[in-house]
């Protein structure tokens, strides 16, 4: 779960485009840190021009995945100006366990903008975490998805379609704002899928979704149909 020069440029798209005017708390759905391309990337001075704040002072880990010694994605919100908590089962601001927690009365509407940057794929019951999601959220606040989509046969417990998201929207007045699908490495499948009938490198794709919360309606979770 982490803060990526890819990343990077979609919050800067969002801001450009006016739809981050006003925000000032930021919830991260999973503790998030700050991955060692985005230190180094120029896309990090340039967001913090564009939202008037101060370069964060953030030592690179040498490693080209995170590690437990990557910095804090709290250090990337305050460099940005912005107020941030994170949310997690452990090791977190708020504690709730996605799979069956309830968002307590404190922080039901209290945030401006929710992360989610790949924290969902790893729960199991996708109902209650997108409910906790909404319900952190105030009338207004955006809610940014970057998941998996397809090929990561070994991250996490799910993969997410377009058509989730959109459905998702549909059940919950959500106004989609940015909706991207891009391609990625292939994966080479893990040990214990080498006796199954898998291509030997299989493509991957990620999705990212950017959602308003129009109204304060009560969370339902989409039907396919």
């Amino acid at each position: 779960m982490g803060y990526s020069p890819f990343f990077m440029s979609d919050i800067i798209a969002l801001k450009r485009r006016g739809l981050l005017d006003g925000y000032r708390r930021v919830v991260e759905i999973g503790a998030q840190q700050i991955n060692d391309r985005l230190i180094a990337s120029p896309l990090l001075d340039d967001a913090v021009a564009l939202f008037g704040g101060t370069r964060p002072a953030l030592t690179p880990v040498g490693a080209p995945q995170l590690t437990p010694d990557s910095p804090p994605g709290r250090l990337l919100w305050s460099a940005l100006g912005l107020q941030s908590k994170s949310v997690d089962i452990a090791g977190a601001d708020i504690r709730i366990d996605l799979n069956s927690g309830r968002v307590p009365w404190r922080y039901r509407g209290a945030f401006d903008l929710a992360i989610n940057a790949g924290t969902t794929e790893h729960i199991a019951n996708q109902g209650n975490a997108f409910a906790a999601i909404h319900g952190l959220m105030r009338t207004g606040g955006m809610m940014y998805h970057e998941v998996p989509a397809f090929g990561h046969i070994d991250h996490g417990f799910f993969g997410y379609q377009p058509k989730f998201f959109h459905r998702l929207a549909q059940a919950n007045d959500y106004e989609i704002v940015q909706l991207s699908l891009i391609g990625q490495r292939e994966f080479e499948p893990p040990e214990y899928l080498r006796n199954a009938a898998l291509a030997p490198r299989i493509p991957r794709a990620r999705l990212t979704v950017a959602m308003i919360r129009k109204t304060p309606r009560k969370f339902a979770m989409p039907a396919d149909s």
